[in-house]
């Protein structure tokens, strides 16, 4: 099947962009939607990060499309869908969407705290609010950050989540929907659930868009159990990165078009009319990803599995790309410092490097498949 022929949240937007939200209450499309923006540059078009600055979204889009440097903005990654830009201006367009306000945007990028964080607050109408965390973005820190999951009760994202849950809670009236896609769904559990009983009492629903899971001391404890009823997780039939840790809440799994690690993408998300297209049961290769690599790392020590990420980021790091993008742009010279790298670590810790390395590889890469199989080759030869 034409991949173009299958609906989107572009598709969404066409067809329903002209109900307000009175005509058609909020649905999960409109979060995902929203949840996808937010992986957007929008530095500098805020005065703060307060929630009193309010852009509405049809301003906020005209902003990003007319900004000096709307080439590099619409830049997002080899990670991010570029028809994210096309979201925003299609919602920006909208009736819909385009009377949505905006506020409290911020975007934090910490190499030393390993910390990659960004959130902005819709408000939908009146007393009704939605809190939209960015997932991982094209830096590598973030991606670190992700497998500092793992070893931390706490990463710095995380904290400053529950932190702006806090403030906008503060500082806005009546009821909040939070959400988030990959490493933001998990940010939004996260930030409900260490939230005061209070705002818990707020909280409409959390959306969590194939984000990573928690610790199964972590989804015991009271905090999380208050919360649970209140969480949507929704996975492609074939996911990975949701596959990390343990699920709380209501699981939901969608027909993406995609292959492989491509269906953590929401654009490749099957809908009709307001809702996504469900299926019944995951992929086998899904089940088994999280059945192994969970019973890994449950399997290693909590200092194995610091060990570990250490090895494989300072490896990356030995090519000095700071993103994702570099890392691809330079693939031939960058698995040439890669491969040298490796080639010195301890015999014990090789193996799984090598082959956690080329997995991170296959997830970044998009374009050079040939060169990949060369790069899984020359792994093998080398090392």
């Amino acid at each position: 099947m034409n991949k173009k022929k299958i609906p989107d949240m572009l598709d969404y937007i066409n067809w329903r962009g002209d109900l307000s939200f009175e005509d058609s209450a909020f649905n999960d499309i409109d979060a995902a939607i929203l949840c996808q923006i937010v992986y957007l540059n929008f530095d500098g078009f805020f005065k703060d990060s307060g929630f009193k600055d309010c852009i509405k979204i049809s301003e906020l889009s005209e902003r990003f499309i007319n900004a000096d440097d709307f080439k590099t903005r619409s830049d997002t990654g080899v990670l991010i869908n570029k028809q994210t830009v096309d979201l925003l201006k299609a919602a920006g367009k909208s009736k819909r969407f385009s009377e949505i306000k905006t506020a409290g945007y911020i975007s934090v990028l910490d190499l030393s705290m390993e910390e990659q964080f960004s959130a902005i607050t819709y408000i939908i109408k009146n007393k009704t609010n939605f809190v939209a965390y960015r997932g991982t973005d094209d830096n590598i820190v973030g991606w670190k950050e992700d497998f500092n999951l793992a070893i931390h009760d706490i990463v710095p994202s995380q904290k400053d989540a529950q932190e702006y849950l806090k403030r906008a809670a503060r500082n806005l009236n009546g009821v909040f929907y939070i959400g988030g896609h990959s490493k933001g769904g998990n940010l939004a559990v996260y930030a409900a659930a260490e939230s005061t009983s209070g705002i818990q009492k707020r909280i409409q629903t959390i959306y969590n868009f194939d984000g990573p899971g928690f610790t199964e001391d972590k989804i015991n404890s009271p905090q999380f159990k208050s919360i649970i009823p209140k969480i949507l997780s929704f996975h492609p039939q074939l996911s990975i990165v949701g596959m990390l840790f343990n699920r709380a809440g209501k699981c939901l799994i969608v027909k993406s078009f995609e292959n492989g690690i491509m269906q953590h993408d929401m654009f490749s998300w099957t809908l009709l009319g307001k809702t996504f297209i469900m299926l019944d049961k995951f992929e086998k290769e899904s089940e088994f990803f999280n059945s192994t690599v969970n019973t890994w790392i449950n399997g290693l020590d909590i200092e194995k599995r610091k060990l570990f990420i250490d090895t494989v980021f300072d490896i990356i790091a030995s090519t000095n790309a700071r993103t994702n993008t570099e890392l691809e742009k330079n693939i031939p010279e960058n698995s040439i410092r890669i491969i040298s790298a490796v080639r010195k670590l301890d015999p014990d810790i090789r193996e799984a490097v090598r082959s956690t390395i080329f997995e991170l590889f296959n997830v970044i890469n998009r374009k050079l498949p040939e060169f990949l199989s060369e790069l899984k080759q020359n792994f093998s030869l080398k090392i």
